[in-house]
Parts: C-alpha cells; sequence; structure tokens
C-alpha cells in the first residue's frame, strides 16, 4: 500500500499558522493590520467508487474542470459485454409475443363455449376446463413481463455499475494533484486519484482581536488587500467565531473572497483593516462607505 502526503494541505495549514503567528507577535502592527493568507473553497480528494486498473487519464494538473467532467477511467471491459447481454435480454420480444398469442387464443375459445353453453351446445365441463386455460394463459403472460422488468433492472444496475467506472469531478475546479498513472490499480484501501481544488470564491480566515469584533457581523462587507496590489478587493463575511482565543484575545473571522477567472492565488499574502490606526473601524466597515 503506497500512502501519499498531500503537501498543498500542509502549506496551507503552515500558511494559516504562520499568519496567526504574525499577528499575535507583530505587536507594532496589531491594532492596524492583520494578515492572512488566501485559502481554496474547496479542497477535494477525488476518489474512484470502484475498484480497478486506471485505463484512461482525461486531465491534467494545473487543468480547470467542470462539475461532472469525466476526469479518469477504470477497466470496463467485462461489465461491458455483461451489459450487451443484458440489453440482449432485455429487448427480447418472443416470450412476450408467444405468452400474448397464448392468452388471445385461450380467451376466444373461452368466450365461444360460453356462448354454447347457454344455448346448451357444450358442457359445463368444457367451459371450466377453458377457463382453467384460460387463467394459466394469463398468469404465463403475467410471468413474462415480471421476467422482462427483471432484466430491464439488470441491465439499469450493470450500466450505472459501468458508469461509476469513470471518475468524474465533483465541482467546478482547478486539478492540483494527480495521484494515479495508467495502469496503476486503486484499490478500496487507497481509492484517491487526483485533487480538485475550488478557487472562486476563496477562503480567508483572519484572528481579529476583541476590541475590533463588535464592528463585525456575519454577511458584512470587508476591504481585503491582497499583497502586491493596491486596490482593496471586498469580501463577504461568512462566519464570526462565537469563542474568544483565551491566549490571543482574538476571534476567528472566516470571509469569502471572490476570485473570477482564479486571479488571485491560493496562498497569497492577504491583509484586513490595514486603515484602522487611522480611521474608525466600525466607520470603514459600514456597508456603503467609502474605501
Amino acid at each position: 500500500m503506497t500512502f501519499r502526503i498531500h503537501t498543498h494541505r500542509r502549506h496551507i495549514r503552515n500558511a494559516v499558522f504562520l499568519a496567526t503567528f504574525l499577528t499575535l507577535t507583530g505587536s507594532c502592527t496589531f491594532a492596524s493590520e492583520i494578515q492572512s493568507f488566501t485559502e481554496p473553497w474547496q479542497i477535494i480528494d477525488v476518489a474512484a467508487v470502484e475498484s480497478g486498473i486506471v485505463i484512461g487519464m482525461n486531465v491534467k494538473e494545473g487543468d480547470l474542470v467542470e462539475k461532472d467532467q469525466a476526469l479518469a477511467d477504470l477497466n470496463q471491459a467485462v461489465l461491458r459485454a455483461s451489459l450487451e447481454i443484458a440489453l440482449a435480454h432485455r429487448d427480447a420480444v418472443s416470450a412476450m409475443k408467444s405468452a400474448d398469442s397464448e392468452l388471445k387464443l385461450r380467451s376466444e375459445r373461452l368466450s365461444k363455449l360460453q356462448e354454447l353453453r347457454v344455448s346448451s351446445n357444450a358442457s359445463e365441463d368444457e367451459v371450466n376446463r377453458a377457463q382453467l386455460d384460460f387463467e394459466v394463459a394469463e398468469a404465463r403472460l403475467l410471468q413474462v413481463r415480471e421476467g422482462l422488468e427483471i432484466k430491464r433492472l439488470e441491465y439499469e444496475r450493470i450500466r450505472l455499475q459501468l458508469a461509476l467506472r469513470t471518475v468524474r469531478s465533483p465541482i467546478d475546479g482547478v486539478v492540483t494533484e494527480i495521484f494515479r498513472d495508467i495502469g496503476e490499480y486503486v484499490s478500496p484501501a487507497d481509492p484517491t486519484v487526483m485533487t480538485i481544488v475550488q478557487l472562486n470564491p476563496l477562503r480567508v480566515t483572519f484572528s481579529v482581536p476583541v476590541s475590533d469584533i463588535k464592528n463585525i457581523r456575519k454577511g458584512q462587507a470587508i476591504p481585503i488587500r491582497i499583497e502586491g496590489t493596491e486596490k482593496p478587493v471586498n469580501a463577504t463575511v461568512e462566519l464570526v467565531s462565537p469563542v474568544i482565543n483565551a491566549e490571543s484575545q482574538t476571534v476567528r473571522v472566516k470571509a469569502e473572497l471572490p476570485n473570477p477567472g482564479n486571479r488571485i492565488r491560493s496562498g497569497a499574502r492577504c491583509f484586513f483593516g490595514a486603515e484602522s490606526r487611522t480611521g474608525d473601524l466600525a466607520e470603514k466597515l459600514r456597508p456603503g462607505a467609502r474605501q
């Protein structure tokens, strides 16, 4: 068994730790600037549902992918053959036609004997026997229909199982790591094929001093400056933690940062509240306030 270390996750954790460390230790800028790093909105290790050998890799690292896009294929030859057999059984009509014809024949004979019985030209025993033959033919037709329904369900089962042999993207995102090559075996114990991250939007986590947290609320737009850019970008607060960090006396704030076209890289250094030393933070964050 091969164990893989997802380095991008380790880097993200290190970046968040470094941002918190700089926030806590940078006493000269603590009140005026809170530093953090952008993170992917989602990080998904895409796993194969079925086990098997990789026969096709449809993307490479760095590719943009869409939700439900085919990423990789596992061996499918046996299932495809089984699907063809199930399709032939599902579409077979000879048994149905035979049972249907038999039922019609028995029904017509019963009707004629019942008419003859009225005029005493047929015995009651003949009518009873015809009635029994009709019921047997009716039961046989029902049996054939049930058999065809089972075959239809068997076809659907194999078709769905075959679909699971194709690994598809659960989100719109970017392929950051691929862990399998063509010819490698994917097992239930190690099913991960690749990692996809969602970069629009990005997420930013800040440790905000308790003295400033009263000015921040969920759903509020806050300005965030990305390192290397002059104009701040408005992010939306998605979480204001109800818990205060006892050691640092800060509150964790998560914000959703729009990133159309993936222009901002994940892991970029960013800053919040850089102007709070010369201005009132409450006024700065007020909806509609000029940035």
